[in-house]
């Protein structure tokens, strides 16, 4: 449903647009009633003292109501007066248009400027009807209640009645305009910063916010500027710490291996040359785990223009069979291929750490046989898929297992739990590319590691 919807500046832009519009015409519709309230008022207090004048003139001259207009006495020159015996409101007034009460009174609308009041005599069913006095017609004239002239003869009879609509008119486009140079900037900012979050989230740690925002979004911009060298400054000082370590871990390294190599050269019993031989292994061992940090740090570093200088065009499905020869010595292990011929260009180095860590993960834990499939997906990916019928992961460790040195044999030695940071460079190189690696459960009962590339990376 969200994605129907506009985007949120235009739908704050004419919520505010729609406000004002409602506004203004409540505002003209109490105003209307009030002063049509008014207008009733006048027409009663003016009416009433007619009504008085004709009672008083009535009982001066001992006459009746109905005697009294039989003669054409013009009793005020302001307002038509009549008499009716008997007064039925539906009948005598179909087009007219009530308004209300005074005082027993009943007023009616009979046209825009014409009014009608209806005063009961007393103890009798006669009334007198008093309304203002009409230009060429009589009080009941429906021709006269019932306008039918078009805009065109409205606006040149009275054009004073167009002022308010005119005025509403110039009000909106005023607000209108106003609203959308602001709102307009507003959300020209806001993608700014937004584009610059993206950039940022991208690795492009230097990427920082414009500092000439208006409030208050240069607050956020302030605030995203200082989160963001804070970032950069902690993982610059990991990277240099995390390649540090290993180069200065070498100096050490080698001592050691000098003097074992000094030790050999003497008369020593079996089990010291033993322990001698599980020196080295450790040395291989923090050699191989430092190589790997040193790796992992710089996939993990702030993304540079090397990236785009070492992009080749890459056969993927000759790639794969080539690393695969490489990788593969145990001939027990039954390998299937199916893959697509496919080419993609980007740094061979990232494609080899992808599939190498794969590859060694599943001749790791595969039973009897690996599979390994390269196609084009639905969504126009690449996608590369490695299967194995090895014991699985479960779907509590399918997150976890790509953190560094996280592994799912908890010893430390190569030959079983791995030093724990294979996969974890698997998905920094995948994700340096601009892909996407995740784990699930295989058709072969083990696991499936599945990259998805895009067909041309930026």
């Amino acid at each position: 449903m969200a994605k129907y919807l506009p985007p949120l500046f235009t739908r704050l832009y004419l919520s505010l647009l729609t406000a004002i519009f409602a506004s203004i015409l409540l505002t003209f519709y109490l105003s209307e009633q009030f002063l049509q309230r008014s207008d009733v008022v006048d027409f009663y207090e003016d009416s009433l003292q007619v009504f008085i004048d004709v009672s008083s003139y009535l009982q001066r001259n001992g006459q009746t109501a109905e005697q009294l207009f039989k003669d054409d006495t013009v009793l005020d020159p302001e307002f038509e007066i009549l008499w009716q015996k008997n007064w039925d409101a539906n009948a005598d007034c179909e087009h007219c248009k009530f308004l209300s009460v005074i005082a027993n009174t009943a007023i009616y609308q009979l046209s825009d400027e014409q009014l009608l009041a209806v005063y009961p005599l007393q103890q009798s069913e006669e009334v007198i009807l008093i309304s203002d006095k009409p230009a060429n017609s009589s009080i009941f004239s429906g021709d006269r209640r019932q306008q039918n002239s078009s805009l065109i003869t409205l606006f040149r009879n009275d054009p004073s009645e167009f002022i308010p609509y005119l005025l509403l008119l110039i009000v909106i486009i005023s607000l209108g305009t106003t609203l959308y140079f602001s709102v307009r900037r507003l959300q020209k900012q806001i993608n700014q910063l937004v584009k610059v979050n993206q950039e940022f989230g991208r690795g492009e740690l230097s990427a920082r916010a414009q500092k000439n925002y208006t409030e208050p979004v240069n607050e956020l911009a302030q605030s995203f500027n200082r989160m963001a060298d804070a970032i950069t400054e902690t993982v610059s000082e990991n990277q240099i710490f995390a390649q540090a370590v290993p180069h200065e871990m070498r100096t050490p390294l080698s001592r050691i291996q000098l003097a074992t190599g000094l030790l050999r050269q003497r008369k020593l019993k079996c089990e010291e040359l033993v322990l001698l031989d599980n020196i080295d292994d450790y040395i291989d061992d923090i050699e191989k785990l430092t190589r790997q940090v040193l790796t992992f740090s710089k996939l993990n570093s702030i993304s540079n223009q090397c990236d785009h200088q070492a992009k080749q065009c890459i056969k993927l499905d000759d790639f794969l069979q080539g690393r695969i020869k490489r990788l593969v010595v145990d001939n027990n292990l039954s390998i299937n291929l199916n893959l697509q011929a496919l080419q993609l260009e980007c740094d061979p180095a990232y494609l080899r750490l992808i599939f190498d860590n794969l590859i060694k993960n599943a001749l790791q834990y595969a039973a009897t046989h690996i599979e390994v499939n390269l196609k084009v997906s639905p969504k126009n990916l690449i996608m590369l898929t490695v299967d194995d019928d090895g014991p699985g992961i479960d779907n509590l460790q399918f997150e976890t297992i790509f953190q560094p040195f996280s592994r799912l044999d908890k010893s430390r030695n190569q030959e079983t739990g791995g030093l724990g940071l294979g996969l974890p460079i698997a998905k920094a190189a995948t994700r340096r590319i601009n892909g996407h690696l995740f784990v699930s459960h295989s058709h072969l009962g083990g696991a499936r590691f599945s990259c998805q590339l895009p067909l041309k990376v930026p």
